[in-house]
């Protein structure tokens, strides 16, 4: 059995896979983990290897290194990103530089379908990277993700200090609040934003390229978004099965 962790800035999910089937699966928050807090259940668990992708810091590292020497006696498999893999071309000019959680999800895209895709990440910030047909990354772009801009909005203005709950919006039509307005306005921005990439990605390949979100907000943002697209939850641990084979 193999455990695999996705540990982002603000939460983690992880899952036990046997014969490629997920056994069990959980989430956490990664400030839990930084003060040595392991997630719940983890003792029961009887992993032979441990693949990690992390975002975290070197901090969250090390803990997790220690933990799971003590549980499982276990040397942790940290996924990196490198100049080329499973087919994808790093597109950074230092690939050392690319968040290793945004080249597994692109390394996990491109292997699906092999064509062009834009793959978005919508987490603590929203990333959106461009792959062509042949697997060269061409590039991306990071912008705030939803909670962080409506966090902002509420703690500098004087028009609204209380958030109301995002996930309740249902459709894209103007405002009748401001609470409606400032949702529905960061909602338009982000789907705005993949629309662009889009664009811009349709100029480098033939066919239409494909779309896939993942991520924490990315069911709300499938919800709303009218266009074809694909919604894969665990699209960043698909590819710690290419990265760390």
């Amino acid at each position: 059995m193999i455990l695999e962790l996705d540990i982002g800035n603000t939460r983690g999910k992880w899952r036990l896979l046997s014969e490629g089937q997920v056994r069990s699966r959980g989430s956490f928050k990664t400030a839990d983990l930084r003060a040595g807090h392991l997630p719940e259940g983890w003792d029961l668990l009887d992993p032979r290897r441990v693949r990690v992708v992390n975002v975290a810091g070197p901090q969250v590292a090390e803990t997790l290194i220690g933990h799971v020497q003590e549980l499982f006696s276990l040397e942790v498999e940290f996924s990196q990103v490198l100049l080329e893999c499973a087919g994808v071309a790093c597109g950074y000019d230092n690939h050392r530089l690319l968040g290793v959680d945004r080249w597994l999800a692109m390394l996990a895209a491109y292997d699906r379908e092999r064509r062009a895709a834009l793959i978005v990440d919508c987490g603590s910030a929203v990333t959106l990277d461009l792959v062509d047909n042949n697997g060269c990354h061409l590039g991306g772009y990071i912008v705030p993700g939803i909670g962080l801009m409506q966090r902002s909005l509420y703690l500098d203005t004087h028009a609204a200090k209380s958030a109301q709950d995002i996930t309740l919006i249902e459709s894209l039509g103007a405002g009748r609040s401001t609470d409606d307005a400032i949702n529905r306005g960061l909602l338009l921005m982000v789907l705005g934003a993949i629309d662009r990439a889009l664009e811009e990605l349709r100029g480098y390949c033939e066919e239409e390229p494909l779309l896939w979100l993942t991520g924490g907000d990315a069911p709300l943002l499938s919800a709303l978004y009218q266009r074809e697209h694909h919604l894969v939850p665990e699209l960043v641990m698909d590819g710690l099965a290419l990265s760390n084979p």
